[in-house]
Parts: structure tokens; C-alpha cells; sequence
């Protein structure tokens, strides 16, 4: 009898923990290698969209790196202009729904303080953006230290990590909070996770949560068991190549 309690009790938690979770969890990695950037993941209204973004004369492409480079897959054509119209057709608000936000990743490729002067300079060009309540604009990847973090518009937030101690003013631009998974532990998805390996991950994931910032792994196990199992640990944000299967997943 008490065997069923307390396997009614974990199922009950663990029930909870996933109903916690929605598409606005769901985090579009490298969205713009996807056949219809943007559109598919705000389809399906997802909480965060990434783009990658180098610093080229005095344009921003979008690209993993410079090799990748095409002239025309600009961060206006792709990504800042079809918001600004959505954003414009909805009202001010990033989605239909003024209740749900969006968060634009910028991941910086090229060297932090050049490309976020010139990408801060090019969003200054877009009042809605920058105005939206329900859109977050967030530096990722070669962010400037954190020291320089008050020398940006206030549109402008950061993500952090959680190796780094913030002061409280630097806190206060923080977004969200992510760490590699494979810097932590190298479990594959295929077999239950290790206890060592569940203790460490479950620290970092705290370390953001007494920030009060939602927390987000990148380069997990990127299949249902994976997803699951950041769930239960108390990961936030899902990262996500396939955004159809983690949203029927979360659903």
C-alpha cells in the first residue's frame, strides 16, 4: 500500500511539472536553418526564436559562421522586418494572444561590443520592436561583459550564465539563464540519467532559479526522453531542433 502512494505521489509531481509547460517553452535553436525561418516556430507560437547573426561591413547575416554566409539572408529581411509587420498587423502585441511573449535570441558570432553596435543601431530603425511589451530582444553567444551591459538601450536584455556572478543592476538584464548540457554530463537520452550527473545538473539549474530567471540547456538529448527528463529536473525552456515533435510532446 505504501509502494502505490508513493509511486501516485512521483506520478502526481511528475504530471505537474509537464503540465507547467507550453509551447512558450519551448526554445526554436538555430531557427533560421529551418526551411521557413521565423514563420514555422511563430506558427506555432513558440517562446523563443534563435538567430545567429555576423557582423559584415555593416550588415548583419545570419549564419552559424562565416562560410554559411549568403548576401541575402540579412537579420532585416528575415527576422526584424516580418516581426515588425506581425507585430503592427497584431496590434503591438508579438502574437495574436497579447498574453504570450516572444523572445528574439540574437546569438553574436563576430566580436561582442562591433556587432551589438551596429545590430542596436539598426533596431533603433524599428519603434515597434524595441516598444513591444510582449517581445524580448535578447544577446546571446559573444555578449560584452557584463560591466558594459548598462551602456545599451534598456530594449536590450542578455543571456546569461550561470557560472558568472551578476550584480543585482546586471540581473536586472538577464532574460533567461542557459549552459551547454555537455559541459555538465554526457548522458545520451538512451538510458536513465545517473545520479552523479542528476545532482550536478540539478545545482546549475538552482543557481539560476535564485536569480528568479528561467533556466535553459543547450545541446541536449533532443528526442522525448530528453525532453522529459529536462522537465523533471525543473529545466524552463525546452531547446529545440524539432519544434513539431516537442510541441506534441508538451501538449
Amino acid at each position: 500500500m505504501i509502494r502505490i502512494i508513493f509511486f501516485l505521489i512521483g506520478y502526481l509531481v511528475s504530471f505537474q511539472g509537464v503540465g507547467q509547460h507550453s509551447s512558450a517553452s519551448i526554445f526554436a535553436h538555430n531557427d533560421y536553418e529551418k526551411p521557413i525561418p521565423l514563420m514555422a516556430a511563430y506558427n506555432a507560437q513558440v517562446g523563443f526564436i534563435e538567430a545567429d547573426v555576423l557582423l559584415q561591413g555593416h550588415d548583419l547575416l545570419v549564419a552559424h559562421s562565416a562560410n554559411e554566409i549568403q548576401k541575402d539572408k540579412t537579420l532585416e529581411s528575415l527576422y526584424l522586418n516580418p516581426l515588425n509587420d506581425l507585430i503592427e498587423k497584431n496590434g503591438g502585441s508579438a502574437y495574436p494572444d497579447k498574453e504570450k511573449t516572444l523572445t528574439l535570441m540574437i546569438d553574436l558570432k563576430t566580436e561582442a561590443v562591433a556587432t551589438l553596435n551596429v545590430l542596436v543601431f539598426k533596431l533603433k530603425k524599428y519603434p515597434l520592436l524595441t516598444s513591444c511589451k510582449t517581445l524580448t530582444i535578447t544577446i546571446s553567444g559573444n555578449t560584452p561583459m557584463p560591466a558594459l551591459w548598462k551602456n545599451y538601450p534598456g530594449f536590450i536584455y542578455f543571456d546569461g550564465r550561470p557560472y558568472i556572478t551578476y550584480t543585482t543592476e546586471q540581473q536586472k538584464r538577464i532574460r533567461l539563464v542557459s549552459a551547454s548540457f555537455q559541459s555538465y554530463s554526457k548522458w545520451t537520452g538512451k538510458d536513465e540519467l545517473n545520479s552523479v550527473d542528476k545532482k550536478k545538473l540539478l545545482g546549475i539549474i538552482e543557481s539560476a532559479h535564485a536569480m528568479n530567471k528561467p533556466f535553459r540547456f543547450w545541446a541536449i538529448p533532443d528526442f522525448e526522453n530528453g525532453w522529459r527528463t529536462m522537465i523533471d529536473l525543473g529545466v524552463d525552456i525546452i531547446n529545440t531542433d524539432d519544434i513539431a515533435g516537442a510541441a506534441a510532446f508538451i501538449k
